[in-house]
C-alpha cells in the first residue's frame, strides 16, 4: 500500500530508511515532515500537542508514535514497540473514520461497513482502508506469534505509521478536524 500512497522519492526513501542499520530518529522525522500534516516532529510544541482539544482523539496517538519511535530508537530497542506502533497509527485512522461517520463506538471494520462511511468515501480510499484495516485488527488481537518474538517488525510499524499518516491527510477535511493543519508546518531548530 505504501507504493499506492507515496510518490517514487518518497517510497525509496522510506526503503533505504528501513533498512538502514541504525535506524536514526532524525532521518525518520525528516521523512516524515515530507508527507505534510502532523509529524512525528511538528505534533508538539514546547511540551505539549498542537491540536486542538477537540480533536485530541485523532491526533494523540500520533503523538504516542512519536514518543515510541523516539525511545525505541534512543534504546535500540524499536522491535519491542512496534506493535504499539502500527495500533497507534491505526487507531489514527480509526479516530478519523468515526468522524467520517459520525459514529462512535464501533471498530474500524465495522465502521468501514456502514453506509454513511461508505457514501463519503471513494472506492479506492475505502478499498485502502479495508486492507489497512487487516494490520490494526493483528496488532489488537494476535497474541498467537511464538514465545519472546514480536508481531511485527520494524520495517512493519514504520511502514504502517507512514500509510496511516498518507491516509490520514485525505481524511482530515472529511472529519472535519478543527484544528489549522498549518500549525504543524515544520518551523525548524
Amino acid at each position: 500500500m505504501a507504493s499506492e500512497l507515496l510518490d517514487p522519492e518518497t517510497l525509496r526513501d522510506l526503503h533505504a530508511l528501513v533498512n538502514a542499520q541504525p535506524i536514526a530518529f532524525d532521518d525518520l522525522s525528516q521523512l516524515d515532515r515530507r508527507i505534510g500534516g502532523p509529524s512525528i516532529s511538528t505534533i508538539n510544541r514546547n511540551g505539549t500537542g498542537q491540536y486542538e482539544i477537540a480533536d485530541r482523539d485523532v491526533f494523540r496517538p500520533l503523538q504516542y508514535c512519536a514518543m515510541l519511535f523516539r525511545n525505541g530508537l534512543q534504546r535500540g530497542e524499536l522491535d519491542w514497540h512496534a506493535r504499539d506502533i502500527v495500533e497507534m497509527s491505526s487507531l489514527h485512522i480509526e479516530s478519523l473514520i468515526k468522524r467520517v461517520g459520525n459514529l462512535f463506538g464501533l471498530p474500524l471494520g465495522a465502521l468501514l461497513h456502514k453506509a454513511i462511511v461508505r457514501r463519503r468515501l471513494d472506492a479506492t480510499t475505502l478499498n485502502r482502508l479495508h486492507r489497512f484495516t487487516t494490520f490494526y485488527n493483528e496488532a489488537k488481537h494476535n497474541m498467537g506469534h511464538e514465545k519472546d518474538s514480536h508481531l511485527f517488525s520494524v520495517p512493519d510499524a514504520i511502514t504502517a505509521y507512514f500509510v496511516s499518516r498518507r491516509l490520514g491527510l485525505t481524511l482530515y477535511s472529511l472529519a472535519r478536524v478543527r484544528t489549522d493543519l498549518a500549525v504543524f508546518e515544520w518551523m525548524g531548530t
